[in-house]
């Protein structure tokens, strides 16, 4: 989940990513909060002061509020990153989007403790923030509109991530006392029931109140919880697996002056769809028919190579399968003391996830 976007810089040595959704909601939150200004006034309790009202001010308090909810945000994730570094758990990223902000972790804890300390920082550092602007108020004009808005939307940000649904803090938080009485794929589909009821109760009350961002914002956590117990479910069924054990040994090579056709035909004969470019020994790279698509079939593969993607025999099955993801493989060369000596593909990631499943020992 969002992959994509620009890469910003590095705080407390995390990269900090936006999602092109980001730059959509930016102006329209700033635009919303501005248009709306004296009915914020109003809520606060606060002086319908003319010159807050005049020109692009309204736009620019707005502005200004929509920064400070997502710089709110990204405090927010911050905290689930350094509680989890205390775990040695570091994080690829922290990315804003369209519906906030994404800490993404080399892997969940599936200790219950660690979960647990880790989902609740979030919110913590949120009503440690909504308790700062608090304390800090004015009572009037600029400043006053922002304390006072930026205190309400922590309360907000807090207490709506607590909700008990995955993969809100809440569900985890949820998860991971459940996971401390119980197996903890039990847990996870315990929590998934839960995550969709209340998924369903956000949607339909969006829909009562008219409010699509609410519908928007069930919608995301009834995909996202059932992504949640998918990954857990794959994890557990390549847990102490390596790639050692489910790639193909000495693998079929070609030579780089082979033509496409000929590689076709290979293809059919030996029901393989990819195969390494070995010259004298050194891999040039990789060709699979995916990547052959509308090419000339007397020009020679070589045209056609896609850079390999390293692994080594030892390397986690499920590590594997998330770098063939992040990096869009369909497979990768096993490689030790640069020589080859084996391939693996997402189809047999994938096999190894149904045998497992089905309850076999073994791929």
């Amino acid at each position: 989940m969002l992959q994509r976007g620009f890469p910003l810089f590095r705080i407390l040595g995390i990269p900090l990513y936006l999602d092109f959704s980001f730059l959509l909601m930016l102006p329209l939150l700033a635009f919303l909060i501005g248009s709306n200004l004296p009915v914020y006034l109003e809520l606060f309790g606060l002086p319908q002061d003319p010159s807050l009202l005049q020109g692009t001010l309204p736009f620019l308090l707005g502005l200004s509020a929509a920064l400070g909810l997502f710089a709110s945000v990204l405090l927010h994730e911050l905290g689930h990153a350094l509680v989890a570094r205390r775990f040695s758990i570091e994080t690829k990223r922290i990315t804003l989007w369209l519906l906030g902000g994404v800490a993404q972790m080399e892997r969940i804890p599936r200790e219950p403790k660690k979960e647990l300390w880790i989902a609740l920082a979030g919110p913590a550092v949120s009503f440690a923030l909504a308790l700062f602007f608090r304390l800090v108020q004015a009572e009037s004009g600029a400043l006053g509109f922002l304390t006072h808005y930026l205190a309400l939307v922590n309360l907000m940000l807090g207490l709506f991530n607590l909700l008990p649904a995955l993969p809100l803090d809440g569900g985890r938080v949820y998860r991971a006392l459940l996971a401390m009485r119980k197996p903890y794929l039990q847990a996870t589909r315990q929590a998934l029931a839960l995550s969709q009821v209340v998924a369903w109760a956000l949607g339909l009350f969006g829909l009562v109140v008219f409010n699509p961002f609410l519908v928007l914002i069930a919608f995301f956590v009834y995909m996202a919880s059932r992504a949640e117990v998918e990954a857990t479910l794959l994890a557990q069924a390549l847990s102490g697996l390596k790639a050692k054990d489910l790639m193909t040994p000495n693998p079929l090579v070609i030579p780089p002056e082979l033509t496409v056709q000929e590689v076709l035909e290979l293809a059919l004969a030996h029901k393989v769809s990819g195969f390494p470019v070995v010259e004298e020994g050194r891999v040039l790279g990789v060709v699979g028919l995916e990547g052959l698509e509308g090419a000339n079939p007397l020009a020679p593969v070589v045209h056609y190579l896609k850079e390999p993607l390293i692994l080594s025999p030892e390397e986690d099955a499920l590590t594997a399968l998330e770098r063939m993801a992040e990096h869009g493989y369909a497979r990768a060369l096993v490689m030790e003391g640069g020589r080859l000596v084996g391939i693996l593909s997402k189809t047999d990631l994938l096999r190894a996830f149904q045998v497992r499943m089905l309850g076999h020992s073994s791929p």
